[in-house]
């Protein structure tokens, strides 16, 4: 009997992977989401489907999940709007055409399915009110599901805003599917490890410190109980602890409350004894009002990745667009930008040049695939930088010459590749400063759980002072990068303690009128160069599944996402097609 029941369950099994491979799928689905000044997010989400039945898709938004939040600005770009809408209509009917129904839980946005087969739908709307005043800051709290009634695979929501949206003050998680959330150059980007259906939801959680936006719209509690209440059931905790070390101790040996606080109260105790480092937040208050005028002077950038990474400063995209600069100035590389007439500088293409590549070559007998293969089971042996060096090697054509779109392609297809290499970053810096005598590196245990032990010496002091009292430098006058001769030095360490953006803008706005007439032309395309080159990087990747525990995170979000949490999020009730 149990072997008919299990051939039965086999052959229905089939029989719906059968059915499945002939539905409506997206293939995929970019989703960009631009937080506006206003506190309103315009959404655009770029379709690429195989459609095989029904008339239209549609997006469903009902009043009950929407709160003050508003729908506007409905579009499907190459489409021509229909003021009354009949679902009765047929496929040719609908085709090229998009509108609203009103439905008495709330309203849905729709749009012909035009002719079967693959096609590629971009639709605009716009939340009205989505950024919210919470006691303590502001909130982004939305479930932008609009599609997983249909099979969703390579999801990427990239959000953006006038807003630099890496401030270690902005905090950001993502509840709903297995994934990465991480900050790039830019904003912040999302993607899903796996095919969303109706099972999953896209629970977008962002808190601002107070006056980001200029929202009137003011909800009850604050921003950590509302962060509380989204993360429960989550894999997220407080990072007090990792690997849910909380969890094990309360589920594992069932301690009462009481019991975790002692354990906290021992934890704490043992970690200050030891003299475990500062939390960023603590320095950055320490050295609130203090400026030094210069960086440190260390050229091994990947050297202090671990204190950078711990400030909330840089992360492993940083230290490569560092890097690039430093290149640059020791004459090994050249990167062109090329610009079309009255284009911006950060809408220009980079090209990178290598010089004497053949030469180079000569001397290297492995590939940046083999090292990232040895690294799978072996501690790096010798500097980091070599590292990212032949990687870019490997990336050039036989002149050595890396165009944009090859550097693109090089980095998607290598995702993987580069991703072992960004995940070695943080050790390799642990064994550099505890060799220079900047850090000493241990453990200890309470309750047999094991913790670290990360204990700054002097020097290890001074570095976290001085890279915090330098950030505070660029932060109070951005244009202080090209007050001397040591102009590059500055912009490399802007970049790097977290100021690149800002001083980014500020270097936009220059003429060769301004500052330092004789290093303008220089200084501009010095740092564009880099920026543009780590950008198109950073694309390759991103599209390539990039994962590292290095990669870009805000200070109360970044890295996996999964399933769980996000209760109570407005937004979206799904969609699909019929």
């Amino acid at each position: 009997m149990k072997y008919i029941t299990g051939l039965l369950a086999a052959f229905a099994l089939l029989l719906m992977l059968s059915m499945d491979a002939q539905a409506n799928e997206i293939t995929n689905m970019h989703m960009e989401v631009k937080i506006n000044p206003d506190g309103s997010v315009t959404v655009t989400e770029t379709r690429e489907a195989d459609m095989t039945e029904g008339t239209e898709n549609y997006m469903v938004f009902d009043d009950d999940d929407m709160g003050e939040v508003e729908v506007t600005d409905f579009s499907v770009e190459g489409f021509m709007e229909e003021e009354n809408w009949d679902m009765d209509a047929d496929l040719e009917e609908k085709a090229g055409r998009y509108g609203v129904i009103d439905t008495d839980d709330g309203k849905e946005l729709v749009w012909g399915i035009g002719d079967y087969g693959e096609q590629t739908y971009v639709v605009n709307y716009t939340l009205e009110n989505a950024v919210r005043n919470l006691e303590g800051g502001q909130s982004l709290y939305w479930n932008f599901d609009t599609f997983t009634g249909l099979p969703t695979d390579n999801f990427i929501m990239d959000v953006t805003s006038e807003v630099p949206l890496n401030d270690e003050d902005i905090r950001y998680w993502g509840f709903g599917f297995e994934g990465d959330i991480v900050a790039v150059e830019g904003g912040i980007r999302w993607t899903a490890g796996e095919t969303l259906t109706t099972d999953n939801d896209v629970v977008l959680l962002m808190h601002f410190p107070e006056g980001t936006f200029n929202t009137d719209v003011t909800d009850d509690g604050t921003l950590e109980e509302e962060a509380a209440a989204a993360r429960d059931g989550s894999i997220y905790d407080d990072n007090s602890l990792s690997g849910g070390t909380i969890a094990a101790i309360v589920g594992a040996f069932g301690v009462a409350l009481a019991a975790v606080i002692t354990f906290f109260t021992q934890y704490a105790r043992r970690q200050k004894q030891a003299g475990h480092v500062d939390s960023a937040h603590h320095i950055k208050r320490r050295n609130k009002g203090l400026e030094a005028k210069t960086p440190p002077d260390i050229e091994d950038f990947a050297g202090i990745a671990y204190v950078l990474r711990h400030l909330k400063m840089s992360y492993f995209e940083d230290i490569f667009q560092a890097y690039l600069m430093k290149w640059m100035e020791e004459g090994r590389i050249t990167i062109e930008v090329d610009r079309k007439e009255r284009q911006k500088l950060e809408e220009g293409t980079p090209k990178i040049i290598i010089h004497d590549y053949q030469e180079i070559m000569e001397g290297y007998s492995y590939s940046f695939m083999e090292v990232s293969e040895q690294l799978k089971d072996n501690d790096l042996e010798g500097s980091y930088e070599p590292l990212l060096w032949r990687m870019m090697l490997d990336t050039a054509d036989d002149e050595g010459v890396i165009e944009e779109k090859a550097l693109r392609k090089w980095s998607k297809k290598h995702a993987k590749a580069v991703g072992i290499v960004a995940d070695e970053l943080t050790e390799y810096s642990k064994r550099w400063l505890e060799a220079q005598g900047y850090f000493k590196f241990g453990k200890d245990k309470v309750w047999g759980v094991t913790f670290p032990i990360d204990a700054p010496k002097v020097k290890g002091q001074q570095l976290l002072d001085q890279l915090s009292q330098y950030k505070n430098y660029l932060k109070d006058e951005p244009g202080r990068v090209y007050a001397d001769d040591t102009y590059r030095t500055h912009i490399i360490w802007s970049l790097l303690v977290g100021e690149g953006d800002e001083v980014r803008k500020h270097l936009s706005k220059l003429t060769p009128d301004e500052g330092n007439q004789a290093a303008y032309p220089i200084m501009i395309h010095y740092y564009y160069g880099s920026h543009l080159t780590a950008q198109s990087w950073s694309k390759g990747l991103g599209q390539g599944g990039f994962s590292s525990v290095n990669s870009s995170a805000a200070s109360g979000g970044g890295g996996s996402t999964g399933m769980g949490g996000g209760a109570s999020a407005g937004g979206g009730g799904g969609g699909g097609a019929r």
